[in-house]
């Protein structure tokens, strides 16, 4: 038995330090994705902007309340488009500022509550596992191992109880 559960320990452990190398390296496609995704919407709000230079004396605001308070459906649709544009540029300008400088759980945490799921599963389509040779790659695999060898443990170790608590038959 200590053979066995010895030898899935370390495959789990293997398991987890192989899966969770991939975390940084997943992290980083999500980031180049996301911040073509964050050009091509500053692109198009920069649009606006010169649109709104020409006609609003640049205030791109009243340009946006103009439309949204106008009395065709499809003005006030596109104002609420470019109002809509104007505010996901803001929150993805202050995501992409994370991705790309903030610290390892700080992206992490990025990811987990600020992601865009087209997005997130785009990047999942095309993203081929390697080993990447970083630092932070080495911690999330190392973390990912150890993780998987505890909570094997933890699973095991009542049946490791009940057997080291059974009588040995003695003849």
């Amino acid at each position: 038995m200590k053979i066995v559960t010895g030898l899935a320990d370390r495959l789990l452990f293997a398991a987890g330090l192989l899966l969770f190398l991939q975390i940084p390296q997943f992290i980083d496609h999500y980031t180049q994705r996301y911040a073509g995704y964050r050009q091509a919407l500053a692109d198009s709000v920069q649009q606006y902007q010169a649109s709104a230079d020409v006609h609003y004396d640049g205030d791109l605001q009243l340009m946006i309340h103009e439309f949204e308070t106008a009395t065709a459906p499809a003005m006030r649709d596109m104002g609420r488009k470019m109002d809509g544009e104007r505010m996901r540029l803001d929150e993805m300008t202050a995501g992409l500022a994370t991705l790309r400088s903030g610290s390892l759980p700080a992206r992490i945490a990025q990811v987990a509550r600020g992601y865009d799921s087209p997005l997130l599963r785009a990047t999942f389509d095309d993203f081929k596992p390697g080993l990447p040779l970083t630092v932070d790659a080495a911690i999330c695999g190392l973390a990912g191992g150890i993780l998987a060898s505890a909570l094997f443990n933890l699973l095991i170790w009542p049946l490791r109880r009940l057997l080291d608590r059974r009588p040995l038959l003695r003849v």
